[in-house]
Formats: C-alpha cells, structure tokens, sequence
C-alpha cells in the first residue's frame, strides 16, 4: 500500500508538471513492471477519460473516495482498501487528488495576518548512552565509540549498533533514545531488527543483546519489524503489556491516557496485559488494552502503521482524535468552539510532510468544520455555529 501511494503521488505530480527527476526514474520502474501499469497511466492521461472521472468522482461516497474527506453523522463500515485491487486503489488515490486540486471550494481555513508557519515534524532524536553522555541526533552522518559497540548514524538508516568483535562481556549495557514532539527517528538494534519510533516516544535497549533474551522497553509507538531468532525471543515492556515475538512485524502503541494498542502485520506475536492473561494474535489483528479491559479485534492495519511511511490515514475517526494525533506531531493547542464538533468522524489521508495549513485545508473541505489559527492555537468549529 505505501507503495501505491507512492506511485499515485507521483502520477499527480506528473500532470500537476511537477514531477521530478527522481519521481520520473520512479515512474518509469513502475510503468515497466506490468502492462497494466501502462494502460492505467495511459487511461489517467486521456483528456475525455480525465473529465469524466472528475464528474464521477464528484459524486462518489467516502466509502469509494476513500482519499476525499467528507463528514459522515452515521458511521458506515469502511470496506477495506487492502482488499480492491492495485490498479483500482492508485487510480483512486490519483484521481482523489486531482478532485481536491480542481474543485474550487471556498477554504474554511482562517489564519491571522503574519501568523506562525506551522512546519511537520523531523528526524530528530536524543541519545542517552550507558555513560550518561548524551547526543543529538539529526540523521547528520556521526559515528560513536562505546565499550560495546560503534554506533553509527546516517541520514538513510538512523541510528545502527555494530557490535564489537571483542565484545564478549555477558553484562547488559543500556541506552536510551527519546523522540519529541514534532520527531520521528529510526534505529537498527544489535541483532538487525529495525525500530520506527514516532513522536513523543522513548526506548530503553541493551547496546547488545546477551544470553537468549531479546528485551526493550518502550513509552510512546514504535514499529518493530524483528529478526526471527528462534533461540532469543524479542520482547517489548509497556506500561500495560509485555509482547514477546520470535520474528515479526508489528505496531505498539502506549501513550499515556491512551488506549494501549498492539498491532500486528507478520507473524504472530502473544501480548500479556496487567492481569497476566495472554492473548496470541495473527496479521491483521489488534489489541486494546484500556479502562474496560482487554479484547482482540480485526483491523485493517494500514490505519495503524502508514505513520511510519509518512502518512495520516484515518478511518470515521474523530475529528478530537484527529486533532491529538496532529497536535504530536506539529506541536500546537487545539480548542473545540462547541461541544459536538469534536465528536463528528472524517476518513482521510494526509502527508506527514505538508504544513498544517494545507492539513486544514483538506479537513476543512468537508463543508462542514472551520479552522481558525492565532500562533500555534487552533480553534475548530462547525460551520454555521
């Protein structure tokens, strides 16, 4: 699916005219993998067909225009995007797209004269090594020395532990990496798993791993995609869970006065809550863990991991919800003008990377919901209130 995005980004870039260099390399792979690539490029390019999926798309639903945010009272069951077919996802995501750049509606997005920019976050991070010194990190190529390890950081794969050939101390030596608000950052463990963690999280972790146990800590939501070791299994400690992996692919969410969410994509993983009661979930299941206690639901896992990618997707989420999850990562106050906006549910897709204006400008095409901006506060109210 990511890549899918990826490809219906580039395509609308292309007829925008502002495809670039790289894009066009992208989409010249894409074209050459299939002829149905082609047809369907070709199809997105015809002047006759184009005009006729604006007026369609005009009239389709959320539950077709999945990418178009529209206000829905009662909630519908979203069908699955996972289960259309590649050539039909991409041409929605285009063609959503290209209906948002072409409609003129008027913006319900008000901001003060001179007011602040407000940018999406970085890759940024703050080491904490056992010796208590402590880095920060940017992606900017660095390489640090430890007893146990060379710790290197480039701008493609954050930070990665190289043990030390001559490391065979069995004493476990911990660091901690913290991302703010407004950050997200990366990092490869000892033994090769690879770490996505979002903003404001923090991860406690050996600088290697010793003996037959695999264990971190976690405060925040990381994505951990695990190296299968059958004799070392990998585990990860929250605040209300302990899940143990032997190789796999999953999403772990605990932040405070949140539910804590364990989402899982590959593999298959078990998650114990407070009570010790266990519980062994396969792809596409979920679970929660909250005031009401634990249960297991299906989900479609797209909805709980495409932060990673450098994606907002929600799905007849609320727009308080909404607005929680935007404020970790642009870092501003949200007030609600009146009581039942914040209640009201939107489907959308957003990029992490577009500025909060053009955020509110997509969410604001509803028709339905004002946003007004002084600073870093912004304040949402129905229209007509």
């Amino acid at each position: 699916m990511d890549k899918n995005f990826e490809i219906a980004d580039i395509i609308v870039a292309f007829m925008k005219g502002e495809v670039t260099p790289e894009q066009l390399v992208r989409l010249d792979e894409w074209l050459g993998e299939s002829d149905e690539n082609k047809r369907l490029f070709i199809s997105l390019q015809d002047e006759k067909n184009f005009e006729h999926q604006i007026e369609v798309r005009k009239e389709l639903d959320i539950e077709r225009a999945f990418d178009r945010v529209k206000t829905r009272k009662r909630v519908k069951k979203y069908r699955g995007i996972g289960k259309i077919s590649i050539a039909a996802s991409i041409a929605i995501f285009v063609m959503a797209s290209v209906v948002m750049l072409y409609t003129n509606n008027e913006s319900h997005v008000e901001s003060s004269f001179g007011q602040e920019f407000i940018t999406g976050g970085t890759n940024r991070a703050l080491l904490t090594l056992s010796t208590g010194v402590q880095v920060e990190l940017d992606r900017q190529d660095t390489l640090l020395q430890s007893n146990m390890a060379r710790i290197r950081v480039d701008r493609t794969m954050g930070v990665s532990y190289e043990v030390e050939g001559d490391a065979t101390s069995s004493e476990l030596v911990y660091n901690v990496m913290e991302v703010p608000t407004r950050a997200e950052f990366q990092l490869v463990l000892s033994d090769g798993t690879k770490v996505w963690l979002n903003a404001g999280s923090r991860l406690r972790y050996p600088e290697r791993f010793v003996g037959n146990e695999r264990e971190v800590e976690l405060t925040g939501e990381a994505y951990f995609d695990v190296i299968h070791d059958e004799t070392a299994p990998f585990t990860v400690k929250t605040s209300r869970s302990v899940i143990t992996v032997l190789g796999t692919e999953f999403n772990v969410r605990d932040y405070k006065g949140e539910a804590n969410q364990t989402t899982l994509v590959r593999g298959r993983v078990a998650v114990c809550d407070s009570t010790n009661e266990s519980f062994i979930i396969l792809p596409g299941q979920q679970v929660i863990i909250d005031e009401d206690g634990t249960k297991v639901t299906n989900v479609e896992t797209l909805y709980f991991t495409s932060w990673k990618d450098g994606y907002f997707v929600f799905n007849e989420v609320t727009v308080g919800e909404i607005m929680k999850e935007l404020a970790k990562w642009y870092d501003f106050d949200c007030f609600f003008a009146n009581s039942t906006v914040s209640d009201i549910r939107l489907t959308a897709r957003l990029k992490k990377y577009d500025d909060i204006s053009v955020i509110l400008d997509i969410l604001s095409n509803t028709g339905d919901i004002h946003f007004s901006q002084k600073g870093r506060v912004i304040t949402v109210k129905e229209i007509g209130q």
